[in-house]
């Protein structure tokens, strides 16, 4: 490491320019006698005094602002010496409306993919692109709070706030607090005053403080943010150590900066030379940041390296400086001794860049996760991801004391009030290895706002779905009963032993309706369409979509429930409510022949009262995998009863629920946490989404859907998306082709603005197929006159074209316009084209498959000259609810063979 000289002098600032946002090596250039374009009574200029210089002397106030005079009065080593001004960033903007000609609050350096340098306010884009850039990279490392409303992060060195109300404006839908943390009062005047005039100040809080001291508690931010603002810190250990600790668990860290360069032909004096000139106390190499951000604490630690975009900046600075030497106002108004140094420290600064002294790029990290097994797993819990630390092995190095963000429990930990309460009050989730969470208080983890989730849910689920299936046929056939009966030697006939119901016959009641009983009732449709089943729950949680697609009859009352079944199943949850739910009375209206099977609690029956109802024989029989109590008393009379059938709480006891348990745990963490983006599962769904939209786009050719190289589909994927590349034939791209980040901002600005007005949406694509587009040039646009057009009926929004879509401002309307039809699929672009999008690639492919052919169809009518006719406004209401059907939904039914027509070999 390079030495850091802190009590070095400094030189005179005026003699090197390097981070052009940093107020100590920039602002001290500029004087009330040598500010370009800035006039006298100027803000900025208020507390300051006129230097001796040789314009001063003359004391005329018209010759004060002039900038030392003619060139030729001046020497070639003439200097204008730096002086203490008032709001020096005020100036330092105003030197990038003169100079840069940006008139742009963004002064960090900017990313330049895509971006024309001549182009006016070039700088400024590419400043605020950067932002973007960073903001959209933290994002895809926590996609959990991507679709988020309460998404929190702080600005660290934060100048005059441009970066956060960018943000905050343009992800008004996630962002609910920016904290923009400086030490500089005048930039936080100045970002105070910029957040109440976008009416942003109830979103933006502006704090005075050090980035190495931030005076919050722990883990309070999902990011922790910086530009270009590290590079003055006294100590960076100490910077990434405060990041640290402010952000949540799980949470980034993400800044840019400038970085010592890493080229072995430099000598370790040349570098020390380069910090000491420049003021730079722990001038650190990007290998060395990332081992400090490790010491610290934080995992995957990355760098990404933008030197390139740097040169670029400077040598636009480069250009423009020049240009104004060589062609502009050579006036009282223009200091060409002060652009003549600036200009050549921008030279030095671009071929110090060449050589290697210093870099600029972006650090991002993650901080881990820590949790604790307070139980023995069934098997033995292997933990693949590293960004998931146990506090309890010693391997893992987590300090002493450590506290957990999530703790592991089982059946057997009972989690009462106290216990929750006791908890460390870093804990926010907590795992149950159960099916149940009757051993939990949730109200107390509610209070203390714990999250409470299910490992092994999936597979409980299935093994008690196929276990109550056979108990109901075999109770419905009295097969309990047939145990040890003999087959007759003599005298069989077709009417021995044929009591017994089939499920096709019978009628089947439902209490609650969870996961369970819809994956159960799903299954019986599969064996027994029309058998017919009936259900209660309460009626604020009755399910609507839920009886129609399972043609289920909801029964207000239990007791209506008891009097019509063959089988009552309690598949509801124990709670104070459903305590005993299935008593005396409800058992008394249950019919002599009907049986009552309880797999959920124990204590959802009253055991007196069904003990009573089986002694008199009231009802056929009872099959229990769960009493109350349990295990019921050796002694207990339901042992005896010959129409009782009693498991020992078996429906999950296999290897691969108990294994599910376990493997459960780690992608309920990571899906918490958002920390699957390393996971190899994240690389199987990139793998899986990359194919469908290549098959999409080939597709599209095939069908003569396509216009050459243009138009675009993307899908969603981490906080960005996949989208079409561009420059490549629509019929020759291949999965790996897709891009992250298009180089098409009319592509950029359309999907943006559809994904930002409906989070639920997953894939977009935007097209100019001819029918569509001839529709969209029609005064009454598209009109659902056929079954075809079912899908798009109440569904299709409007957008006034308003010229090439490259206009960033353009985003908003067109989100409002997707916005105004709720539960749109199609935006019909006036003389334009359209777009279609959906939850999948499939659903939005097919229905721009089906709208063109609409389209198609509605232009033919038109031209046939005959009178139209309209569908009935009920059919066609009817039809578009049932076209969302699961069997009829789009691409439900033709995604698999429009697959099969596509081959990338």
């Amino acid at each position: 490491m390079p030495p850091n000289p802190n009590n070095s002098k400094p030189e005179d600032p005026s003699g090197d320019v390097i981070c052009i946002a940093d107020q100590f090596h920039f602002s001290s250039f500029y004087s009330s006698t040598n500010l370009a374009g800035l006039d006298a009574d100027d803000d900025s200029l208020a507390a300051s005094n006129t230097p001796p210089t040789l314009s001063s002397r003359r004391g005329s106030r018209s010759d004060s602002m002039s900038i030392i005079g003619p060139e030729e009065q001046v020497s070639g080593d003439a200097r204008l010496k730096p002086h203490t001004i008032a709001n020096p960033d005020r100036v330092k903007l105003k030197f990038y409306s003169n100079v840069l000609g940006d008139n742009s609050t963004f002064i960090h350096y900017g990313k330049w993919d895509g971006l024309d340098q001549d182009q006016p306010g070039a700088y400024g884009r590419a400043s605020e692109a950067m932002t973007d850039y960073m903001y959209n990279l933290s994002m895809s490392l926590l996609p959990h709070r991507m679709d988020s409303n309460d998404f929190s992060y702080i600005d660290l060195g934060s100048g005059t706030g441009a970066s956060a109300i960018h943000l905050v404006q343009k992800h008004s839908a996630t962002i609910s607090k920016a904290t923009c943390l400086n030490l500089c009062k005048e930039q936080n005047d100045m970002a105070i005053d910029s957040a109440a005039e976008m009416d942003l100040s109830d979103r933006i809080d502006v704090v005075e403080a050090s980035f190495e001291e931030i005076p919050f508690e722990e883990n309070q931010y999902d990011l922790a943010f910086s530009q270009d603002a590290f590079i003055h810190a006294l100590t960076k250990k100490v910077v990434y150590a405060e990041a640290y600790r402010v952000t949540k668990p799980g949470g980034a860290f993400v800044f840019c900066d400038l970085m010592c360069g890493d080229n072995p032909d430099l000598t370790v004096q040349e570098l020390a030379q380069f910090a000491e000139r420049n003021r730079i106390n722990d001038w650190l190499n990007p290998s060395q940041i990332i081992k400090t951000c490790e010491e610290v604490g934080f995992k995957d630690v990355k760098f990404i390296n933008l030197t390139t975009d740097l040169r670029i900046s400077f040598q636009l600075m480069l250009k423009k400086v020049t240009f104004v030497l060589e062609h502009g106002d050579s006036g009282p108004n223009v200091n060409r001794v002060l652009l003549m140094n600036y200009r050549d420290s921008i030279c030095r600064r671009i071929t110090q860049i060449e050589r290697g002294v210093f870099k600029w790029g972006l650090i991002h990290a993650r901080k881990p996760v820590f949790m604790e097994l307070t139980v023995k797993t069934p098997v033995p819990f292997v933990k693949t991801n590293h960004l998931i630390l146990d506090v309890n092995k010693a391997s893992q190095k987590v300090e002493e004391g450590q506290e957990p963000n999530v703790v592991v429990v089982d059946i057997l930990k009972k989690m009462p009030k106290e216990q929750i309460e006791a908890l460390p009050s870093t804990v926010e989730l907590l795992i149950t290895m159960s099916a149940g969470l009757d051993h939990i208080d949730l109200d107390a983890c509610k209070a203390k706002g714990i999250i409470v989730k299910q490992s092994g849910r999936d597979a409980i689920t299935n093994h008690v779905i196929q276990y109550t299936l056979c108990f109901i046929t075999l109770g419905l056939r009295d097969a309990f009963n047939q145990l040890g009966v003999a087959f007759p030697s003599k005298g069989w006939n077709l009417n021995w032993n044929c009591e017994g119901k089939s499920l096709t016959s019978c009628t089947i009641g439902i209490v609650g309706l969870g996961l369970i009983a819809k994956g159960l009732i799903a299954e019986i449709r599969k064996l027994a369409p029309d058998t017919r089943i009936i259900y209660t729950v309460p009626k604020h949680r009755r399910d609507f979509d839920v009886e129609n697609k399972l043609k289920l009859e909801y029964v207000a009352e239990l007791t209506d429930i008891a009097s019509q079944c063959d089988v009552l199943l309690p598949l509801c949850s124990l709670n104070k409510s459903t305590e005993h739910l299935i008593n005396k009375e409800i058992l008394g209206c249950l019919k002599p022949e009907a049986g009552i099977i309880n797999v959920s609690r124990g204590k959802v029956v009253d055991t007196d009262a069904l003990t009573e109802a089986l002694e008199k024989k009231s009802i056929r029989y009872a099959i229990l995998d769960c009493t109350y109590p349990e295990p019921l008393p050796a002694d207990h009379p339901l042992w005896k009863k010959d129409n009782c059938f009693i498991f020992p709480h078996y429906a999950t006891n296999t290897m691969d629920v108990r294994e599910k348990l376990v493997t459960d745990i780690q992608p309920i963490i990571e899906d918490h946490y958002g920390l699957g983006h390393s996971d190899a599962r994240q690389k199987a769904e990139e793998k899986i989404l990359r194919y469908d939209l290549a098959v999409a786009h080939r597709l599209t050719a095939k069908y003569d859907m396509d216009m050459l190289v243009w138009n675009h589909i993307s899908a969603r994927h981490r906080s960005g998306c996949l989208i079409t590349p561009g420059r490549k034939m629509w019929g020759t791209i291949n999965p790996e082709d897709l891009e992250f980040s298009s180089s098409n901002v009319t592509a950029d600005i359309i999907h943006e603005a559809i994904y930002s007005a409906r989070p639920d949406v997953k894939a977009v694509i935007h097209l100019h197929t001819p029918a569509a587009t001839a529709v969209s040039c029609l005064e009454e646009g598209f009109q659902p006159i056929t079954q075809d057009s079912a899908y798009f009926y109440g569904k299709v929004a409007t957008y006034e074209w308003d010229g090439v879509s490259d206009d960033a401002s353009e985003k908003p309307a067109l989100a409002n316009a997707v916005k105004s039809v709720e539960g749109c699929n199609t935006l019909l672009m006036y003389n334009h084209g359209f777009a279609c999008f959906g939850s999948s690639v499939k659903e939005a492919w097919v229905l721009a498959y089906y709208f063109e052919r609409c389209c198609e169809t509605q232009l033919r009518v038109m031209q046939s000259g005959g009178k139209l006719r309209r569908p009935n406004k009920m059919v066609m209401e009817k039809a578009a609810e049932a076209s969302y059907l699961p069997e009829f939904a789009p691409g439900a039914q033709e995604w698999e063979a429009l697959c099969n027509e596509i081959s990338f070999d």
